[in-house]
């Protein structure tokens, strides 16, 4: 009995102590200095894409174990495509002498809000998961551009008491191109141009102004000032307003146009030639003049016309015509010339009565066209023996 109890005692003694070996050689395979703070991801790229943001949220750590995933979202133009987006870790990102990112070196879709999981290892390890990061790559809404417009450009009479008797709004709107348009407004014959006050609504970010003509849009930097400012209106002041978006990028121009709707006043409008002889050319200069009453150079716009003839001829024939003269540049403001007065000598003794008129716009601007009242005046000659 005691030989059985001395044995059974060895063998417990040498079964413990195989056993405290074995715990000591599996313990010296776990590597516990690894500090998995350090697998951390301290950037993530897109190879060949551009990102316009990234927010990086790291994966909850607790006593060295990871109890919540990270979250990393990207951001890219809007006009990316999401269907292969390249990715390869770099060592800039993470520590490649101690940990590896799984998957890597690939191509993946991100199309359709994908996320993909990326797992940061021990490099030697058991590639076991230390860290996990949800991954997703985002479009960027598209641009909504910015609209730029005048919508309205208005002188009220309250503003502009004693000056205007009635708001003058827009008569007309003509674009130039896409991003320059002309505006005329048509105020009464005798207006004060020198201090008119406008009010202005527009869509857009910033309005600027200038009454410099040599600036182009985009020098335009000068602030259209708050409260009712007045403007010098007067030729040969130019007035130019450019809306511009948020980042003064994109503008529009606008050019406002100031004149009345009859620019042309007739000095004479009722005129009498001296008698024209029969079978001699009749040629009268200066009966009367065209004065320019208005605000900018004007010149004609087509050919004179004639009404209230008298008596009619047959076949109908203009015994009459009436020219105005014009200066090299067209008529300015204040300016005057001389109408002259042709009868033709080939028609019988007689009394004859005729009405000229006259079609004006502003000087090179086509699209001012019938934009001004016609002007008159009435001819009477007499052709005798």
């Amino acid at each position: 009995m005691r030989r059985t109890i001395k044995l059974l005692s060895i063998g417990a003694i040498l079964f413990s102590t195989l056993f405290i070996m074995s715990c000591d050689s599996s313990d010296e395979n776990i590597n516990t200095s690894l500090n998995i703070e350090e697998a951390k991801l301290k950037d993530f790229r897109l190879t060949f894409i551009k990102r316009t943001g990234m927010e990086l949220e790291h994966p909850e750590i607790v006593d060295n174990e990871e109890v919540a995933y990270g979250n990393i979202k990207i951001t890219v133009p809007s006009t990316t495509s999401l269907d292969e987006v390249h990715i390869s870790i770099t060592s800039e990102e993470l520590n490649l002498s101690k940990f590896s990112m799984s998957p890597n070196n690939i191509a993946l879709s991100f199309e359709g809000n994908k996320t993909h999981v990326f797992t940061i290892s021990e490099v030697g390890g058991d590639k076991e998961a230390l860290l996990h990061y949800n991954v997703s790559v985002i479009k960027e809404q598209p641009p909504v551009l910015e609209t730029l417009k005048l919508t309205s450009f208005t002188f009220e009479e309250s503003k502009n008491k004693g000056v205007i008797p009635n708001d003058i709004t827009i008569s007309r709107r003509a674009d130039v191109n896409p991003s320059y348009e002309k505006v005329y407004l048509i105020v009464p014959v005798g207006t004060d141009f020198t201090k008119l006050v406008p009010t202005i609504t527009y869509e857009g970010s910033n309005l600027y102004y200038s009454q410099d003509s040599s600036l182009s849009s985009g020098d335009m930097n000068e602030k259209y000032p708050d409260g009712n400012p007045s403007f010098d209106f007067k030729y040969p002041k130019p007035f130019f307003l450019a809306i511009k978006d948020k980042d003064n990028e994109k503008v529009q121009l606008i050019k406002v146009i100031v004149d009345v709707v009859n620019p042309v006043k007739i000095e004479m409008p009722s005129v009498t030639t001296p008698d024209a002889t029969e079978g001699s050319p009749g040629y009268f200069t200066g009966v009367t003049k065209w004065i320019n009453v208005g605000n900018q150079i004007i010149n004609f716009q087509k050919a004179t016309t004639y009404e209230d003839i008298s008596p009619v001829t047959t076949p109908p024939t203009n015994v009459i015509t009436v020219d105005r003269e014009l200066p090299s540049g067209g008529l300015l403001p204040g300016e005057s010339a001389s109408i002259n007065v042709r009868v033709f000598q080939y028609f019988p003794e007689e009394t004859y009565k005729t009405t000229a008129v006259f079609y004006t716009r502003m000087y090179n601007d086509n699209d001012s066209d019938d934009l001004f009242e016609p002007s008159k005046v009435a001819v009477t000659t007499k052709i005798v023996k």
